[in-house]
């Protein structure tokens, strides 16, 4: 009886190892998510590792079907089919949500088309894909320009990120993320040469790639989930030294008198024009927002148009997100910096803050005055266009 060559047996080996590695995966991401609450793209790419392992759960069935060694041997056209289509669309899910959590990383784009076309893309490939082999690698040919376009279009996303954002998990996600490409891109290049029954098919080292195709996507695979937990952790991090910074200027209040604005207890502009308080708007994306009050003179007379301001002053100050900062900007007018904020969410925001400043009582009059703003907002990507994105800002004039 002759012998199983043990590269055959260490290569067979190779998604039952990727498996139990995406598993793990899986298993850390969950144990994650109560510090991921507040970070949507952390969820998603814990959504990713699950899809993952569904489909190279399918992918596992689908092979053994078709194994006269396995007790699953032997399956019907139709299961064998099952199975390879689940595990293409789940694969698919998983490269959809993959990039869906880079683009929420990097832009705050909550778009989900790609994830709603998933499903029907991996069931079209799976019609016209021969499944009667039974073998992973088959699929490669028609799930592997998927898995190629979606790597190199993350890492495009990652690697366009502005320098102030960049940081070592962001180095390593873009290495792995180029690293993950290349190798799909030669897996699928080895399958069109064998299918053509090229000579380079043959080559030791091109067969060896192949063949422990899925430990090398696996130590990947790995790499990027370290990359995606330290971003995680960088974000963290970034928001505690936010905060500690704010505590620390609030301390030094006194000391830093020339930096607020006494009626409004803001910062002011020369806060803002020394960077005050913006070390978390600096490293991310987010939102500026130009508020006035219009309707805080006219009727008003002067005194109660000033008490007015200072009453809609310190309810933005108490409304707004723990990062986001609020600046005197001029007589009438407020700078609101939302990192983490896209422009439509942020006007969405503020829209909805001034509706519910409570109206203010003018002494000798009956009926109370609601204060009304005219808002005027743009989008930044870091701290390199952050003050551009304020100088674009439509001036106001008051109604």
């Amino acid at each position: 009886m002759q012998s199983t060559p043990s590269h055959v047996i260490i290569a067979g080996l190779g998604p039952f190892a990727e498996l139990l590695g995406v598993f793990v995966l899986v298993a850390l991401f969950t144990l994650l998510r109560g510090q991921a609450d507040r970070r949507p793209y952390f969820k998603t790419w814990e959504e990713s590792w699950v899809m993952l392992a569904v489909a190279m759960l399918s992918g596992v069935i689908y092979q053994r079907l078709t194994d006269p060694t396995s007790v699953l041997y032997p399956g019907t056209a139709f299961s064998t089919w099952l199975f390879a289509f689940g595990y293409m669309a789940f694969k698919f899910l998983a490269f959809a949500s993959l990039i869906a959590g880079v683009r929420l990383l990097t832009a705050g784009d909550r778009n989900r088309l790609l994830i709603k076309a998933a499903v029907p893309a991996a069931l079209a490939l799976s019609l016209i894909a021969d499944t009667r082999d039974g073998l992973i690698g088959s699929l490669t040919l028609y799930h592997g320009p998927v898995a190629v376009l979606t790597y190199a279009f993350a890492a495009v996303l990652v690697t366009r990120l502005p320098n102030s954002r960049h940081s070592l998990g962001s180095r390593i996600a873009q290495l792995v993320l180029i690293a993950l490409t290349a190798l799909w891109a030669a897996l699928i290049a080895f399958h069109l040469a064998a299918r053509v029954q090229s000579v380079v098919a043959a080559m030791p080292w091109f067969v060896r790639t192949e063949r422990y195709a899925f430990f090398l996507d696996l130590g990947l695979q790995l790499a990027l989930g370290y990359a995606m937990v330290r971003l995680l952790f960088e974000d963290a991090k970034r928001e505690a030294d936010d905060m500690r910074a704010q505590l620390t200027l609030l301390q030094d209040r006194e000391r830093l008198a020339d930096l607020y604005d006494v009626p409004t207890s803001l910062l002011n502009r020369r806060a803002y024009d020394a960077a005050v308080g913006l070390e978390f708007a600096n490293a991310s994306f987010g939102s500026v927002l130009l508020v006035r009050l219009d309707n805080a003179g006219g009727a008003l007379g002067a005194s109660d148009a000033d008490a007015m301001f200072v009453d809609f002053a310190k309810m933005l100050d108490n409304a707004v997100r723990s990062h986001d900062r609020v600046f005197r900007w001029s007589e009438r007018e407020f700078l609101v910096v939302m990192p983490r904020a896209t422009p439509d969410v942020a006007q969405a925001r503020m829209n909805f803050l001034i509706g519910r400043a409570a109206p203010f009582a003018v002494a000798g009059q009956r009926e109370f005055v609601r204060a009304g703003a005219a808002l005027s907002v743009a989008a930044f990507t870091g701290a390199e266009d952050l003050g551009a994105a304020v100088l674009t800002l439509s001036p106001i004039r008051p109604s």
